[in-house]
């Protein structure tokens, strides 16, 4: 009797698994803020992938392409943006301590910067400088705090232009880290916590002020509360961050097997 009720359950076990999609999500991480790789867009929303819900609206010529680092991406038409409600934005989900920024970005050489994501103070003080430039054709990672005092302003790297090219910014309380294609491009002393809203704004493409128009292509931008180690940042460089998430299913397919078929 108890060899056929185990039977049965194996076999509700491989229907089950057979039928469904293979989808396993890691334990959601807290200090991830938003997570866009850009595969699809609702109408004029864009969709972030964090699990918290910090869609951003679409405005002006954005669209999904094929071709991105991984799998899909966005495409910027210069003056386009994303508009990520700043002064809505929760207050605990605002980076303070430490940040990590990252993105693959693909710049078209428009003479102009590329703004990757900007936020403003409620004070004024534009807190945050991810981008790729034209003057010297580098790039740049800043951070302010409250009062419009600079924590570091960083410029490192070479940009190439219409290439794809991976931009991520660090900062852990102490120091700013700028890494670019996984290697460190400049580092700068800190101290201080980060501006503490985004009340006159936050986008993703474009100042607040609608300078420094990002036109090309963006895959996988990402931001985390905390400061990620080079190692973690190439992973994610190399592999994605879903596919970093994402939980093998084998040892829990083996595991309940083994325990279906010898208790």
């Amino acid at each position: 009797m108890v060899y056929i009720i185990r039977s049965i359950l194996l076999s509700l076990f491989m229907m089950c698994f057979i039928f469904s999609p293979l989808v396993f999500s890691a334990p959601k991480d807290p200090d991830l803020v938003f997570y866009f790789p850009f595969e699809e867009f609702n109408g004029n929303i864009a969709l972030d992938k964090s699990g918290n819900g910090r869609n951003g609206d679409i405005k002006g010529n954005i669209k999904i392409v094929d071709n991105g680092k991984f799998g899909k991406c966005a495409e910027f038409q210069t003056g386009s943006y994303i508009d990520m409600h700043g002064p809505d934005f929760p207050a605990d989900q605002i980076p303070r301590s430490a940040i990590t920024l990252c993105a693959w970005i693909k710049c078209k050489n428009t003479g102009d910067h590329h703004e990757i994501f900007n936020a403003r103070a409620s004070d004024q003080t534009w807190l945050i400088h991810p981008e790729a430039r034209s003057d010297g054709n580098n790039f740049r990672w800043l951070l302010r705090t409250d009062g419009a005092t600079t924590i570091f302003d960083i410029r490192g790297g070479a940009v190439t232009w219409d290439k794809w090219q991976h931009f991520a910014g660090v900062y852990d309380g102490k120091k700013g880290i700028l890494y670019i294609d996984g290697e460190v491009a400049g580092e700068g002393n800190g101290g201080a916590k980060i501006a503490k809203d985004w009340g006159l704004g936050a986008r993703i493409g474009r100042t607040i002020d609608d300078a420094r128009p990002f036109t090309g292509l963006m895959d996988e931008l990402i931001m985390w509360k905390k400061a990620l180690t080079k190692d973690e940042i190439k992973v994610i460089m190399e592999k994605g961050l879903e596919a970093t998430m994402a939980v093998s299913p084998i040892g829990s397919i083996s595991t309940t097997w083994g325990q279906l078929k010898f208790e």
